[in-house]
């Protein structure tokens, strides 16, 4: 680990040390405990909250994931090896069974069956139904969905009892066996909301009363029962969990934005648990020392994001046209030092990032060797900028028409973020770029609009799902009007495009590798984005809590196990 990296863990140490733990919330009655006196609740420390808890009904964000596991159990789950199994199915499709069928068109069937036991939080059965009316959902181009895969790829479900159902595709598609959290979630009840939604209009329908966090009826194992806007959320167990009663009686989720006071509570036992990006890397490792010392816990890495910087390729947000030049993009790449960047804010742990794709991926060596890489040469960036008519006079590059090259940086609060953007912008300062620094405040990160129409570079993080994350450079993830979409720089390639298409669709998986490989060829050719580390989620959790552990990859939420967490005797 470099000194820089090891200074900046020791900041950390210093300011958790000083913070003051967040005021203990007022609960919704007296903590609960099991007849052996140990408590049954659990305090989970999360940097955001979310609008509802309908997931991808303008719910998807960051921490969509660890809410969403508590009250909704989708059909299939990831354990911590990437391992699906089904979950509010009996079992998942499969040729062999004859309950997965590719025809000759490319159209396919997938057959699913329900848990005899499986009921929403009102205590009604979870049918058929339920699922068809939720495709019809998120099939409403007048509603805000926030990804409409794979549900774009299905064409109609058929039910064929009160617990069977086929789904019939429209095309192929290699993972129809295992939809897991964000696919056809049994997030929307039939019996309560289609009324609203045959006879309202987007907006109405979306203000009814159903979508309100204390009214919300889900099929997980917690029930929401309070919901403090910007403070935090108290879940029950559901009795008739179809699983059986969860472990735990109660979950609150307490939203805590600064790092140094989610150190400061997890030290002082305030909080129990820390899941997602909560507490961040240089925070991580502060943590992971401490209680190596004291025994009071644990710390969890698992690498499972990859941090990058957008561009604003659409010209109606871009306030500096300069970006929308390639050279001038390759010069960014150039010029920044990513390397030690990555090592900085990993806290040593993380290599510069060229690719989306782990470089544990199978794809990787593939991938690498046709990618094109951008290795630390201010000398390259400096000349490529000149080609593009930038010339540096003094401490400032200029145009012909003696203007600076001034650009704005984004990124979201913590000390991560603002660590790697602050670096970032020194060092195209040292080329003689006026940049500067708009750290986020938590009001605006849930401003869709906001964040769709950055003016120049914007940082975020995603997870390292291929091919399905690659999707967010598809143009069809530009935001639409609402500014909902993944591809916030409204990057566009035709050809990427049709690559996606095969690496997303195609059963056969030579083809599916080779297509990702070279989609991420002209991603890295065009600099469309700029890859900067490899980002490990941090769960910290205290001694003698069984159950908070890795994640998979594919599937966001560090709560995927959430029913099985318990308190150790």
């Amino acid at each position: 680990m470099g000194l820089l990296a090891r200074l900046l863990i020791s900041l950390v140490a210093v300011l958790s040390a000083c913070a003051a733990p967040a005021t203990p919330q007022p609960r919704s009655d007296a903590p609960t405990t099991t007849a052996s006196g140990r408590p049954s609740t659990v305090i989970i420390a999360i940097k955001g909250e979310i609008a509802d808890v309908a997931a991808k009904v303008g719910g998807g964000d960051t921490f969509s994931g660890e809410y969403n596991f508590l009250s909704s159990s989708p059909l299939a789950v990831h354990d911590g090896k990437a391992t699906p199994h089904p979950l509010i199915a009996e079992a998942l499709p499969s040729r062999d069974a004859g309950t997965w069928t590719v025809n000759a068109d490319g159209t396919m069937a997938t057959t699913w069956r329900l848990r005899p036991n499986a009921k929403w939080h009102d205590g009604r059965p979870v049918t058929p139904e339920d699922f068809a009316f939720t495709l019809r959902v998120y099939a409403s181009e007048e509603l805000p969905i926030a990804t409409r895969e794979p549900e774009l790829f299905m064409d109609r479900i058929e039910g064929l009892d009160d617990r069977t159902f086929v789904i019939h595709w429209k095309q192929t598609y290699p993972w129809a066996n295992e939809l897991i959290k964000g696919q056809l979630d049994p997030l929307l009840a039939r019996h309560v909301m289609e009324s609203a939604f045959d006879t309202m209009d987007a907006q109405s329908f979306l203000r009814q009363e159903f979508w309100m966090r204390n009214s919300w009826i889900g099929t997980g194992p917690y029930r929401v029962v309070q919901w403090d806007l910007g403070n935090q959320m108290v879940f029950r167990a559901f009795d008739d969990y179809f699983l059986g009663r969860p472990k735990l009686d109660e979950v609150v989720i307490r939203v805590i934005e600064d790092t140094n006071t989610v150190v400061a509570n997890l030290l002082s036992g305030s909080v129990d648990v820390s899941v997602g990006v909560t507490l961040g890397q240089i925070a991580g490792a502060t943590i992971r020392d401490r209680w190596k010392e004291t025994g009071e816990g644990q710390v969890v890495v698992t690498p499972v994001r990859l941090r990058f910087f957008e561009f604003q390729h659409d010209t109606t947000y871009n306030r500096q046209s300069a970006l929308l030049d390639l050279r001038v993009r390759q010069a960014f790449a150039y010029g920044i030092d990513r390397a030690s960047i990555a090592e900085v804010v990993s806290a040593g742990t993380s290599p510069v990032a060229h690719v989306f794709l782990s470089p544990t991926d199978a794809l990787y060596d593939r991938a690498i060797t046709r990618a094109a890489t951008y290795p630390h040469d201010p000398s390259r960036a400096l000349a490529l900028l000149g080609e593009a008519g930038w010339t540096r006079r003094g401490d400032t590059l200029t145009n012909a028409a003696d203007e600076g090259l001034v650009v704005e940086v984004r990124t979201t609060g913590g000390t991560d973020n603002e660590t790697e953007a602050t670096v970032l912008i020194s060092d195209l300062v040292k080329l003689g770029v006026n940049a500067t620094l708009n750290v986020m405040s938590g009001a605006v990160q849930a401003d869709d609009q906001y964040r769709a129409t950055f003016p120049g570079l914007n940082a975020t993080a995603r997870s390292i799902r291929v091919p399905e994350t690659m999707g967010i450079w598809s143009s069809r993830q530009c935001p639409d009007q609402r500014f909902r979409g993944g591809n916030r720089g409204c990057w566009r390639n035709a050809e990427f495009d049709r690559l996606f298409t095969i690496a997303s669709t195609s059963l056969d998986a030579s083809e599916r590798a080779d297509a990702v490989a070279a989609a991420l060829r002209i991603l890295t050719q065009d600099v469309a984005v700029l890859p900067m580390s490899y980002f490990s989620e941090n769960i910290a959790f205290r001694k003698g809590l069984v159950g908070p552990g890795p994640r998979s990859p594919e599937q966001v939420g560090n709560t995927w196990n959430i029913h099985e967490w318990h308190w150790a005797s």
